[in-house]
């Protein structure tokens, strides 16, 4: 047998090729100068694979989980960069090589990792009750070291979280500091049980609700307002007969509507209700923000009508097609107080090549909001594709921040020959007004085959970045991000 090889891994190429190590950068490079009163940690959850998948079509997102730390201290960077110790990647690491298959298939895993946790935490890192935590919603939680991205393992919140899997994305009530979060599958593979959660800012469980979703498929994101908890299908399903069949655990059926349970938040499991959409709606991948005014719950996020994942094979054998990448910003209103179970649907911001992620001024979770801002294909800004790596697509170029009062869009570009990174909006101050503040996304040069963290200013990003944070090396695809203010916890690295 040779050594290590992704001579057949498709996605492992050029810039995107697996990093395979971990760094700590005392004191970064910087360009321009670094905003003052800017002194946090900035996390990035990443996908890097350290052993060649064994099927050549699997996706990217079954790649081994990485945390990427800027540490921001009085006008210093530091950067260190920690794969997640996971039962799975222990597995690999002794066996030196890949052992888990097809995603989220057991059945195609090497039958000595069957009755191992499959976890990756390669989704959003988010930092409550004292720890970082790294998700993935087909596991619970990893958690790791705030300061030094050690490993803690996996996390089930003392015993009291009794699902099989945890959401990506569970969201902090600015108000309260509760983590509300959801489950699917959450008795296993297609099982169509949905377990909810309130957490308070300890960690302990205030309230928990089990339902049933009328349709088994991925629910990656959800909502809340101040009263109540929004929680969306999508039409990327699955049934036992793929697993068996050894495929890849989703396919994309675009005849299956969208469904939305609503939840009262201070209500019992007979008082969810779901509301039932269209196929065109099907495609809600991550939301922007929600509020409740009077018996109305209005939800804004980006949606798509068609596959959004070119890694998940369309249910009618069709190809896919690259126009289902490119959501438009919608609002929903949902009519408590009607018998219909429809809702309301505006197209606020339409005619881009978006993506889903977009992100907000995270205090304003759960309230009326202003701004928000998205990673965008830009086919007006110029790309050097000779000096860029000869890209056969165009790359995620832009932010653009929107203005859902006016509908008025400004933009950042961090070069020709860069793409960008989901974009992390950071308040000026604590007591900033909505909107005043910086936002961080990651810039990879196709030239230099390395990457930098752009810093710009939010309420100017026509005017380009005001700082970049330069690494001598390309990092981690990052996947989420997550901004904790230095006050949140300790600042400086431990020695090793």
């Amino acid at each position: 047998m040779g050594g290590v090889s992704f001579k057949d891994d498709p996605t492992a190429k050029g810039f995107f090729a697996p990093l395979r190590f971990e760094a700590t950068l005392i004191d970064c490079e910087v360009e321009g100068d670094i905003p003052a009163g800017l002194n946090g940690s900035f996390y990035r959850s990443c996908i890097d694979r350290r052993y060649p998948p064994r099927f050549p079509d699997d996706t990217p997102y079954n790649s081994d989980g990485a945390v990427d730390l800027f540490r921001f201290t009085n006008g210093h960077v530091d950067f260190r960069s920690r794969y997640i110790q996971t039962p799975r990647l222990k597995a690999e690491t002794a066996a030196r090589r890949a052992l888990f298959g097809r995603y989220r298939n057991r059945g195609t895993y090497d039958p000595s990792a069957r009755d191992i946790s499959p976890n990756t935490g390669n989704t959003t890192p988010i930092i409550h009750h004292g720890r970082l935590f790294s998700f993935k919603e087909d596991s619970p939680p990893m958690a790791m070291d705030p300061d030094t991205l050690e490993t803690i393992g996996e996390w089930d919140f003392h015993g009291q979280m009794r699902a099989k899997t945890f959401t990506a994305h569970p969201k902090i009530d600015p108000n309260t500091g509760d983590m509300i979060a959801f489950s699917y599958e959450a008795k296993g593979d297609v099982s169509p049980d949905l377990a909810v959660f309130v957490f308070d800012k300890h960690g302990k469980l205030k309230r928990e609700w089990w339902i049933k979703a009328p349709v088994v498929s991925m629910m990656h994101d959800m909502a809340i307002t101040d009263r109540h908890i929004i929680l969306p299908t999508t039409g990327m399903v699955t049934n036992q007969e793929r697993l068996d069949a050894g495929l890849i655990h989703w396919t994309y059926d675009s005849s299956v509507p969208c469904h939305v349970a609503i939840i009262p938040r201070d209500g019992d499991d007979k008082d969810v209700r779901w509301f039932h959409g269209t196929p065109e709606q099907a495609m809600l991948v991550h939301t922007t923000n929600a509020r409740t005014e009077g018996n109305k719950v209005i939800l804004d996020a980006p949606v798509a009508s068609n596959n959004f994942h070119p890694f998940f094979p369309n249910a009618d054998g069709s190809a896919f097609d690259v126009s289902g990448v490119s959501p438009n910003i919608r609002r929903w209103t949902f009519d408590l107080d009607s018998k219909d179970t429809g809702w309301k649907e505006e197209v606020l911001f339409g005619g881009l090549r978006g993506t889903s992620m977009v992100r907000m001024d995270d205090r304003y979770l759960t309230r009326p909001f202003r701004w928000s801002y998205m990673l965008v294909v830009d086919p007006t800004l110029p790309f050097d594709r000779e000096r860029g790596g000869k890209l056969s697509v165009r790359v995620a170029n832009s932010i653009f921040r929107f203005d859902h009062h006016t509908g008025a869009i400004d933009r950042l570009s961090a070069g020709n020959t860069h793409s960008l990174s989901e974009p992390q909006f950071v308040p000026a101050r604590p007591d900033a007004p909505e909107g005043e503040g910086y936002i961080l996304t990651v810039a990879n040069d196709y030239s230099e085959m390395r990457s930098e963290l752009v810093i710009a200013d939010a309420m100017r990003l026509g005017d380009g970045p005001i700082a970049r944070v330069k690494l001598p090396f390309r990092l981690h695809t990052q996947v989420h991000g997550w901004w904790e203010p230095q006050e949140g916890f300790l600042t400086g690295f431990r020695p090793r």
